[in-house]
């Protein structure tokens, strides 16, 4: 019966501290309806909105590429990183067969900005790449607090890179105007404590686990893992709604200010 208890209870505290650790995708806020722009933060004006939802419309009708632009208020303490990809995967953005996704993320407030790459686009869109843009086209203005034209410059400029490697032309595409590029901070995630105590909660659960259940709780989780590993379902392209892509490894770069 001890037994039975013990191993309830660390499974509790396994997956607690597993949620915490990989900072779950709950509180992914839900697609506006036009999927393209979402602006909580209200800093993008009615003309860039409306560009990057035509823009996207049409690079989809041409590629099946998905191209979003998302502002929020806060992370709520979680790792810029986890919040995209969790966006990237909830909206699905790109195609289901070739996970050609990609999503521009600003967080004003906490002077955070994330570039995040489906699967199906890293071979165009690398990480050195992402954050070149960044620093090129975006933070400048991020740190003038020009938003809108810094979203608006690194849109477009991803939204080329994306037409050029499968060969179409947009209407009417202005072009993006670089500044002038500048050393960045590139590290964002879990404060030092933070990791620090998960660290150490780990490896707690993991002895108590090997100490009185012979690993089982550990051996569970490993098994669910590698049973659940692969690309998800979706909708049907067009118009305003997601493609079935989202699959994304946390592939892109961030950005501090």
């Amino acid at each position: 019966m001890q037994r039975y208890l013990l191993t309830g209870l660390l499974s509790i505290l396994f997956i607690a501290f597993m949620a915490f650790g990989a900072g779950a995708a709950t509180g992914i806020p839900s697609p506006s309806p036009e999927l393209y722009v979402l602006d909580q933060a209200n800093v993008i004006n009615s003309d860039t909105e409306a560009l990057i939802i035509n823009t996207s419309q049409e690079l989809h009708r041409l590629t099946k590429a998905q191209v979003a632009v998302v502002t929020l208020n806060t992370l709520d303490d979680r790792p810029i990183e986890e919040v995209a990809l969790g966006i990237l995967r909830e909206w699905k953005l790109g195609d289901k067969e070739l996970n050609n996704g990609l999503l521009v993320l600003l967080v004003p407030s906490e002077h955070q900005a994330r570039i995040e790459v489906g699967y199906g686009l890293e071979g165009v869109l690398p990480d050195a790449k992402t954050g070149r843009i960044q620093d090129e086209y975006m933070l400048p203005d991020f740190e003038a607090e020009n938003y809108d034209q810094g979203l608006r410059n690194g849109y477009l400029q991803l939204v080329d890179e994306v037409a050029r490697e499968y060969g179409v032309q947009l209407d009417a595409q202005p072009s993006a105007q670089p500044h002038p590029q500048t050393d960045r901070n590139t590290g964002h995630g879990l404060p030092l404590w933070a990791d620090i105590l998960l660290v150490l909660g780990l490896l707690t659960l993991f002895w108590l686990d090997y100490r009185f259940l012979d690993g089982l709780i550990f051996g569970i989780i490993l098994s669910m893992i590698f049973r659940g590993r692969g690309g998800g379902g979706g909708f049907g392209g067009g118009g305003g709604s997601s493609g079935g892509g989202g699959s994304g490894g946390g592939g892109g770069s961030s950005r501090g200010w």
